[in-house]
């Protein structure tokens, strides 16, 4: 027979119920965290880029605060409705004045603002060397677009400042037409610290720095933030991006660059 076993004193039985109780829990715990840890590959939380727009799922769309450098490679977004137009690059100058003799003082503003008209932009960055022509408003008073049949120049709205006076001037182009690229084929290639010379027709070029780029939906474009008044000799050059909406021969969205008036030229 069997020798009889003795029963385990009382404190070594609790001791032993209380081990085995909290031994337990905590192999329940680590099969809890071994199902709910992610893996090494989910762990690698992708954190916002500045400037990015950043969608959160049941709280909308956050625009950035300021307009982005731009350039290749990063993504162009709107900023937000209220934000400002982006800081300049550089010291802004001066803006340029109309030289008057005794002779000339009685000088139409419209002779005037004919003899400072802008008839050349250059960007080297992006290749371009286009000829300037005018455009003005539609009977809907929208801005006209330039000429189709003429895609490789650029048009400077006229009834807005000359480049190089003072507030924004605004000079559009078109992105492409069906015959090829046209003259703002990659101005979404431009970033911040890029040149823009534009020359007159009083022999002076006014020489930009881009401050900033971005892509805005047509349907919400900020005019006050293009149009609106600066204290300093400013410039836009607009054109279409986003997608090609082949039924109403349009684009959804522009593209806009903005830049001052950091320097000056004279025609030799």
């Amino acid at each position: 027979m069997p020798k009889e076993r003795k029963p385990l004193p009382q404190p070594v039985l609790a001791t032993l119920l209380v081990g085995g109780s909290f031994g337990g829990i905590a192999a329940i715990m680590a099969g809890l965290l071994a199902v709910l840890s992610p893996s090494p590959e989910e762990s690698q939380v992708e954190r916002p880029v500045p400037g990015e727009v950043v969608a959160l799922q049941g709280a909308g769309t956050f625009l950035p605060p300021t307009v982005g450098p731009g350039g290749p490679g990063t993504p162009l977004t709107a900023a937000a409705p209220t934000a400002p137009p982006p800081l300049p690059a550089l010291q802004p100058l001066p803006p340029l004045t109309v030289t008057t003799t005794a002779a000339s003082s009685s000088t139409s503003p419209a002779k005037k603002t004919a003899s400072t008209r802008p008839v050349r932009i250059r960007i080297p960055a992006i290749g371009v060397n286009a000829a300037l022509s005018s455009v003005g408003v539609q009977k809907s008073g929208e801005i006209q677009t330039p000429p189709l049949s003429r895609p490789k120049i650029a048009s400077w709205y006229r009834l807005g400042p000359t480049p190089g006076e003072l507030g924004p001037a605004v000079i559009l182009g078109h992105v492409n037409t069906r015959s090829g690229a046209a003259v703002f084929s990659r101005l979404r290639e431009l970033r911040r610290g890029n040149k823009i010379e534009v020359r007159r027709a009083d022999g002076k070029s006014a020489i930009f720095t881009v401050d900033g780029v971005e892509q805005v939906g047509k349907t919400t474009f900020p005019t006050n933030r293009v149009y609106g008044n600066i204290a300093t000799s400013g410039l836009r050059l607009i054109t279409c991006g986003g997608v090609y909406n082949a039924k109403n021969h349009s684009y959804t969205d522009n593209i806009v660059v903005y830049a001052t008036m950091t320097g000056t030229r004279n025609a030799k």
